[in-house]
C-alpha cells in the first residue's frame, strides 16, 4: 500500500507547517543523491513537500483523503494527477493566455532567474570565510535584494487570474516562487546562526524551484505557440 504524503513525511495528519517544514528538511538531507540517498526516495520526499507546502494543494490533499465520505481507490490514486496535470490542449492560441504569459509569467521568470542564477557565485563568495563581516553583509544584501524581487512576484502574479486553460502552469509557476520564497527564509537564517542545515535546506528548496522552472519551459514550448 502506498504511503500517503504525511506519512511520506514522518508525520501524522495533524502535523503543522513547522513540523512539515522540519521533517522535510531533515529527510531531504539524509536521502539526497549526493549524500548517497535513493533518487527514487528523495523525489518522494520532495513531491510530499510540493503539495503539503501549499496551503491550496495541503487543503484539497486533506479533503480527499481524510474526507468522512468514501472514495474510491482509482479517485484516491489519480488526485495528484488531476492537480498538477500538464497536458493541456495544443490548440490554445487565444489572447487571454497570450497576454497572461507576457504580462505574468514572462517577468516572473525573469525575477525568478535573478534570484536563482547568482546564488551558486554568493555562496561560493561566501565560503572563503562565513565569519568575515564584508563577506556575510554582502550575501545578506543578496538576501534582501532577492525578498524584494518575490514581493514583486507576488503581486504580479495576484494581479492577474491564470486563464482556465493554463491553470496548470500557473500552478506550477506558484510552486516555483513558493520554493524560491521558502529558499531565502532557510538562507535568511542561516545567516542569523551559521547553522549549515538551513543552508543545505535553502540550496536544495532553489534546486528544487530550477526543476520546475525547467518543466514550465519545456511545457511552454510544446504547448503554447
Amino acid at each position: 500500500m502506498n504511503k500517503n504524503l504525511y506519512e511520506e513525511l514522518g508525520l501524522t495528519k495533524n502535523a503543522t507547517k513547522s513540523e512539515i517544514k522540519s521533517s522535510y528538511r531533515s529527510l531531504v538531507k539524509k536521502h539526497h543523491p549526493d549524500a548517497g540517498g535513493d533518487k527514487d526516495r528523495f523525489i518522494a520526499i520532495q513531491n510530499a513537500w510540493e503539495t503539503l507546502n501549499d496551503p491550496i494543494l495541503k487543503a484539497k490533499y486533506d479533503k480527499r483523503i481524510y474526507s468522512s465520505y468514501p472514495i474510491s481507490n482509482k479517485q484516491n490514486d489519480n488526485w495528484e494527477e488531476e492537480f498538477n496535470t500538464t497536458k493541456f490542449s495544443s490548440s490554445i492560441k487565444d489572447k487571454e493566455v497570450q497576454y497572461w504569459i507576457k504580462e505574468t509569467y514572462t517577468p516572473i521568470n525573469r525575477l525568478i532567474n535573478q534570484i536563482i542564477k547568482p546564488l551558486s557565485n554568493e555562496i561560493k563568495k561566501l565560503s572563503a570565510d562565513p565569519y568575515d563581516e564584508e563577506l556575510m553583509d554582502n550575501f545578506c544584501s543578496y538576501i534582501s535584494n532577492s525578498k524584494k524581487k518575490i514581493e514583486k512576484v507576488d503581486k504580479i502574479y495576484n494581479s492577474k487570474e491564470v486563464p482556465n486553460t493554463i491553470s496548470a502552469l500557473g500552478l506550477d509557476l506558484y510552486h516555483c516562487f513558493s520554493q524560491v520564497k521558502d529558499a531565502l527564509s532557510e538562507l535568511d537564517r542561516y545567516t542569523q546562526g551559521y547553522v549549515d542545515d538551513y543552508l543545505f535546506a535553502g540550496k536544495e528548496m532553489m534546486k528544487e524551484a530550477k526543476r520546475i522552472q525547467l518543466k514550465m519551459a519545456v511545457d511552454k514550448k510544446s504547448q503554447i505557440p
